[in-house]
């Protein structure tokens, strides 16, 4: 039972495509599968160190960029000058989202400034929430920290190369349907041929 499984594995039976140029028995389209087979099979190693590649690429643009940010932004506190509005569903269930809303903050250097920041859904005036500021004391968005450019540099490398290497399976698939109608076609050919013939010498 093993055996049988272990010779029927998609592994064993990719070996077999492969190799097929070796088998007595294989036919022009069963060599040009398995010569398409192989060829995407090696592209698709051969873009393990490009997407690894473009992967460092991006992390290394990621990285520069949160150094750059951390030196140009700094946390400070805004105080809400008006009620965050409440996003209602059905019977007056709050949803937590958030929106812009009135505030105020003190600048580095002492002065207030105000302007809209982002304040979850039903969050009264008064309430003190973190903000990030740039160099000119306007609120911006959290700087990229350092794993963000790692995750994000590991996502594009592995996403991109399932997405090729997705695309490859799907070639090999859409190539070996071709093939077996070809195949299917050649085997009813040869069978109206010799069928008749070796059924009258098995009656």
């Amino acid at each position: 039972m093993i055996t049988e499984r272990a010779a029927s594995s998609p592994v064993l039976r990719l070996a077999r495509l492969v190799r097929s140029g070796r088998n007595p028995l294989a036919r022009g389209v069963d060599r040009a599968e398995g010569t398409a087979v192989l060829l995407f099979v090696l592209l698709a190693l051969v873009l393990v160190p490009v997407m690894l590649t473009v992967g460092s690429v991006t992390h290394s643009a990621l990285a520069e960029r949160a150094e750059e940010q951390a030196a140009t932004r700094h946390q400070t506190v805004a105080v809400l000058t008006e009620d965050a509005p409440v996003t209602s569903v059905g019977q007056g269930e709050g949803v937590g989202t958030t929106s812009k809303v009135a505030a105020r903050w003190l600048l580095p250097d002492g002065r207030t400034r105000s302007g809209q920041v982002d304040a979850e859904a039903g969050m009264k005036s008064g309430t003190e929430v973190r903000i990030w500021l740039d160099t000119s004391g306007a609120p911006v968005d959290p700087p990229v920290s350092p794993m963000d450019a790692v995750v994000a540099g590991v996502l594009v490398a592995v996403s991109g190369w399932l997405a090729v290497a997705g695309l490859f399976a799907l070639v090999c698939w859409g190539l070996h349907h071709v093939l077996d109608r070809h195949r299917y076609r050649a085997w009813e050919t040869e069978w109206a041929r010799v069928g008749p013939d070796w059924l009258d010498r098995h009656r």
